[in-house]
C-alpha cells in the first residue's frame, strides 16, 4: 500500500543525468543506453509499488544543453520522490544537473516515523561511469554511492559498462535491481515536500567550483542569443521559428528543428567548453570568460534592438564573438552581403574585430554552415579573452622555491 497522504500522479523518481552531445547525426540517440536504464527502473518501481505506470519515473527526453527548461521537467522535479542523479564525468560538469541537484537539495525533507535517526536524504545515486574522486564536487562524495551489494564490476565499470556488454548481463540486472529497490525504500521512508518550480530557471550550479578552480580546470562560454519570441515578432519571418522565449529561435526552421542555443550548445560541449546559454541582456556585466553572441538579423528592422546592439558594440567586450544565421530560405531572399552590411552598420566594433581575424560574422546559408564556422568563432573569442585575462594568484602560502647550493649542501 502506498503511504498516507501520498500523491500518485507524481513521478516517484527523477533520473537526473547528463544529455550527450550529438555527433551531427540527426538519425541516433546518444541517450539510447540511458532510456534503456529508465525503462528497466520503471519496470522494476511498478511491480514494487502501487503507483500508476505513467507515475514510475520520469527522465527528460527533450531537453539539450542550451533549451529552455520544460514545465513538466521542472514539475517533476519539484514533486518527484526521490532524486537519482547518474554519476559520470559529464555530468559533474553540466551546469543543468548543477542546477537540478540545487532544487532539489532545497526542498524540505523528513522521515515519515520520527524515531528514525540521522539526516533525511531522498538522493539515490547511481554510477553511470566511474569517476575520479578529485573531479567530484563535495556534494556528491558525501552521498553514498556504493554499498555492500555492489560488484566489483560495478565499480570499475559502471551502469553504462555492465549494459553494453552481453557477458555482463547478469551483473547489470542484479545492479539495477538493487538501484530500484534502494529507490524504492527511501520512498516508503522519507517525505520530501514539494518545491517552487519557478525557481528551477534562476538556480545556482551545485557543481561549480570557485572563481580560482574555475579558471584554472574549466572553460566558460557564455552564449547570449538576441531574436524574437512568439510576444514580439519581428516583421518578415516565419513564426514557426519562434517560441515562447529567444532561446527557442530557430533560424533554420524546417530543415533543423532544433533551437539554435542547443546547436551552439552542442558544439561547445564538443569543445569542451562550458556553455552558459541565456537571453541577451545589453546591460548584463561582461563575462568572466569569452562569449558568443547569436543575433537574429531580423532585430535590426527594430529602432529599440537597434541601439541596444549599438550600446553593446561600444562596450569594449574584446573577447565577444558575433555570428548572425542567415536562411537562404527567407522570405526576402535578402544576399549574404546584403545581411553583413546590415550588421555592420549596427555593430561596427564587432564586425570589424572579426574580419581582421577572418572569422565571418555572416554564417549560412544552412545549419551545416553553422556547424563548420561556429566553433572557429568560439576558439578565436577564447583566444581574445587570455590575452586579456587578469592573471591570477592562486590562495594560501606557495611552497619554498627550490634552490642549488655550491658545495654539494643539502
Amino acid at each position: 500500500m502506498e503511504p498516507t497522504g501520498a500523491d500518485t500522479t507524481v513521478p516517484y523518481f527523477f533520473l537526473s543525468y547528463a544529455h550527450l552531445p550529438r555527433d551531427g547525426s540527426d538519425e541516433t540517440d546518444p541517450d539510447f543506453w540511458v532510456h534503456r536504464l529508465f525503462r528497466d527502473l520503471c519496470e522494476h518501481i511498478r511491480n514494487m509499488t502501487t503507483v500508476p505506470s505513467g507515475s514510475a519515473g520520469f527522465m527528460d527526453r527533450t531537453m539539450r544543453a542550451g533549451q529552455v527548461w520544460s514545465q513538466e521537467l521542472a514539475d517533476s522535479l519539484t514533486a518527484c520522490r526521490v532524486f537519482v542523479p547518474l554519476y559520470s564525468p559529464r555530468y559533474f560538469i553540466s551546469p543543468w544537473c548543477g542546477r537540478e541537484w540545487t532544487v532539489f537539495g532545497q526542498r524540505p525533507t523528513r522521515y515519515r516515523k520520527q524515531d528514525q535517526r540521522g539526516r533525511p536524504s531522498a538522493v539515490v545515486p547511481a554510477l553511470w561511469a566511474p569517476v575520479p574522486e578529485h573531479r567530484m564536487p563535495d556534494c556528491a562524495k558525501e552521498m553514498q554511492y556504493f554499498g555492500p551489494e555492489h560488484t566489483e564490476r560495478y565499480r570499475r565499470f559502471g551502469l553504462y559498462g555492465l549494459g553494453k556488454l552481453s557477458s555482463f548481463r547478469s551483473d547489470y540486472q542484479k545492479a539495477v535491481l538493487h538501484l530500484a529497490t534502494r529507490i524504492v525504500e527511501v520512498g516508503e521512508n522519507v517525505v520530501v515536500e514539494r518545491g517552487d518550480p519557478t525557481v528551477l530557471a534562476a538556480a545556482d550550479d551545485a557543481f561549480a567550483p570557485g572563481p580560482m578552480v574555475r579558471a584554472v580546470t574549466r572553460r566558460g562560454l557564455r552564449i547570449s542569443v538576441a531574436a524574437g519570441s512568439h510576444t514580439r515578432l519581428p516583421e518578415g519571418p516565419s513564426p514557426a521559428r519562434y517560441g515562447p522565449t529567444p532561446l527557442e529561435w530557430r533560424p533554420f526552421h524546417p530543415a533543423c528543428p532544433h533551437p539554435i542555443g542547443k546547436l551552439a550548445s552542442d558544439i561547445a560541449a564538443r569543445l569542451e567548453f562550458r556553455p552558459d546559454v541565456m537571453e541577451f541582456d545589453h546591460e548584463r556585466a561582461a563575462a568572466d570568460g569569452p562569449e558568443v553572441l547569436l543575433l537574429d538579423r531580423w532585430l535590426l528592422r527594430d529602432p529599440e534592438h537597434r541601439a541596444r546592439l549599438g550600446e553593446f558594440d561600444t562596450a569594449g567586450r574584446e573577447a565577444t564573438g558575433l555570428v548572425v544565421p542567415w536562411n537562404e530560405t527567407d522570405s526576402d531572399a535578402t544576399a549574404e552581403h546584403e545581411v553583413a552590411a546590415e550588421v555592420e552598420a549596427t555593430l561596427p566594433e564587432r564586425t570589424r574585430r572579426q574580419r581582421q581575424a577572418r572569422r565571418p560574422v555572416v554564417i549560412g546559408p544552412d545549419h551545416r554552415a553553422l556547424s563548420r564556422h561556429l566553433p572557429r568563432v568560439m576558439q578565436w573569442a577564447a583566444a581574445e579573452y587570455l590575452k586579456r585575462a587578469t592573471p591570477r594568484t592562486p590562495p594560501g602560502e606557495s611552497p619554498p622555491r627550490f634552490r642549488l647550493r655550491p658545495g654539494g649542501q643539502p
